[in-house]
């Protein structure tokens, strides 16, 4: 390799013009779209591949779309070949999607008087609703044929315009229709917008297609930089086992094994020893389950490191087929994308605490902490509304987890008081942090949320939650974040929930929810460490 190819100027310029495209299409898909999930909540995320479908540039979106979106382009490349103009849609968790409201648009890039494709451009955004048996597409199944709209990859725009055959029988089989359609066209003018900037920035260094060929040596300078990382880490290996709050199929239950090991400059992530698939949506697709690896190494990595397929290319994975970290048809997969793979990044800082100690923070929240609600049939019409709730993240050695916060897999926003009651038929009766919910440590875990809301109409509700049965662990003595709860306060009574159902609400009725911490991390003054297992 030539000194010039890792000319720090030229990449950094490179690297800066590629991710202002990706972030151009993120914030064009934002402020076009209507609902808040993605106008309000930022649960969208763009990424920029080349003609082979390597990763080339994200911006700072949302690390469980950025890490499986690969798996999304590699499923259109192999089944469709795009013209000018158009884009492919695809949620299909067996064929490059993640969870069934992620909807992915893939749009290919040409080079002016071409027929193929110089590269692709991709935007997922969360939709609040994709059909299936519960408001939301979110709630706990036990076959993805409940959860909503399976999609695989297939022509979703031609001529900058949605399909209309796609078109009439998507929106015949979802709700809001009407929102639907307006975050699509959000999606598909975004990536319209971040074609015509490339070609625009690329003009003057020989052509959109020159440019994006550049790009390979951003993805070799990135997977340099996490294996020099990686050799500066001490040579080590360990087995960690995590629960998933489920039972397998067979009711035993279900935990994430992980051998983990780094010699020189690669780590080797095997999950074999996973269970095998569960209920509750609570199984994950392998690209969601290659996303959390990708997360861990971007965080090992230098942080000026340019995030790209290079980083994921310094790891070997194995992750078993059939496994709930590579679920195969039909087992459900709503939570993988939220829940699993949060408990997937848990495994995985566990295993390199153990190896590094004194480096790494200990696990945080370990839960998206989703929920949804939306109208019964004899109640009033109201759109559906979801959000994913922030928890403590975990201690660490620059010192304490901050509060509610999201983190690790998850960079989303809260939805503001003023939007969810003028959007919705609520009023927000409480949103702060839980009070004396702190893990004692060292460097003590971060508290969780609270909020409560009131219904003004009847509503029904799913959750869609973990670490409610077990606590966020801490590690080095330090002791483990609070589980989280969730309880219906009606009529001045309060109930207790699962952390994953269905529920019907009546007017009045107030849905109180507490997040879990973030674990610990180090033993308090004058306290002597004890091993600890997630």
């Amino acid at each position: 390799m030539s000194a010039s190819r890792f000319d720090p100027v030229r990449l950094a310029v490179l690297r800066d013009l590629l991710e202002s495209v990706t972030e151009e299409v993120a914030i064009t898909c934002r402020r076009t779209a209507v609902s808040p999930n993605i106008k309000e909540r930022r649960d969208l995320s763009a990424a920029l591949f080349d003609a082979d479908g390597r990763l080339l540039a994200h911006a700072a979106h949302i690390p469980v779309h950025l890490g499986a979106m690969p798996r999304s382009v590699e499923a259109v490349r192999a089944t469709l070949k795009l013209a000018p103009g158009e884009a492919a849609i695809v949620n299909d968790p067996y064929a490059g999607g993640s969870h069934l409201p992620d909807l992915t648009l893939v749009r290919g890039v040409f080079e002016p008087g071409r027929t193929r494709p110089c590269g692709y451009l991709a935007v997922r955004a969360h939709h609040a609703d994709v059909g299936g048996a519960v408001p939301g597409s979110m709630a706990p199944q036990d076959d993805v044929h409940a959860e909503g709209v399976r999609i695989p990859p297939l022509v979703a725009v031609r001529g900058d315009e949605l399909d209309p055959v796609f078109a009439t029988l998507f929106f015949a089989n979802v709700r809001h229709a009407d929102e639907r359609e307006a975050d699509l066209r959000a999606q598909a003018g975004s990536l319209a917008r971040g074609e015509a900037r490339l070609h625009e920035l690329a003009a003057s260094r020989g052509g959109v297609g020159a440019l994006l060929r550049e790009g390979a040596d951003l993805v070799a300078y990135a997977r340099r930089m996490v294996e020099q990382a990686l050799r500066a880490l001490p040579d080590a290996s360990t087995t960690v086992e995590v629960a998933l709050d489920a039972d397998d199929r067979q009711g035993r239950p279900a935990t994430i094994r992980v051998a983990f090991g780094k010699r020189g400059g690669r780590l080797t992530v095997d999950f074999a020893g996973t269970t095998g698939p569960v209920g509750d949506g609570l199984n994950a697709p392998r690209a969601v389950t290659e996303s959390a690896v990708y997360y861990l190494l971007a965080c090992l990595a230098p942080p000026h490191t340019p995030p790209n397929g290079g980083l994921l290319e310094a790891a070997r994975l194995s992750v078993p087929a059939g496994s709930l970290l590579d679920a195969p048809p039909p087992q459900p997969v709503a939570g993988g994308n939220v829940e699993t793979s949060q408990r997937i990044v848990d495994a995985l800082w566990l295993a390199a605490a153990a190896c590094w100690p004194g480096r790494i923070p200990a696990p945080g929240s370990g839960s998206m902490s989703n929920w949804t609600f939306g109208p019964v049939p004899d109640g009033p019409a109201f759109p559906v509304y979801y959000e994913t709730l922030p928890g403590g993240a975990g201690g660490g050695p620059e010192g304490p987890g901050p509060d509610a916060i999201q983190q690790h897999m998850t960079n989303t926003l809260a939805t503001p008081a003023e939007t969810l009651e003028r959007r919705w038929p609520v009023r927000v009766r409480r949103h702060g942090t839980r009070r004396g919910a702190r893990a004692i440590g060292a460097a003590p875990g971060g508290a969780g949320l609270v909020r409560e809301i009131e219904l003004l109409v009847p509503a029904r509700a799913s959750f869609l939650m973990t670490r409610h049965a077990t606590a966020p662990p801490g590690v080095a003595g330090g002791a483990p974040g609070a589980p989280g709860r969730i309880a219906v306060i009606r009529a001045g009574r309060r109930r207790r929930l699962a952390a994953r159902g269905v529920v019907r609400l009546d007017r009045g009725d107030i849905v109180r929810i507490e997040t879990p911490g973030g674990g610990a991390h180090g033993a308090p003054a004058g306290v002597r460490p004890a091993a600890r297992r997630g």
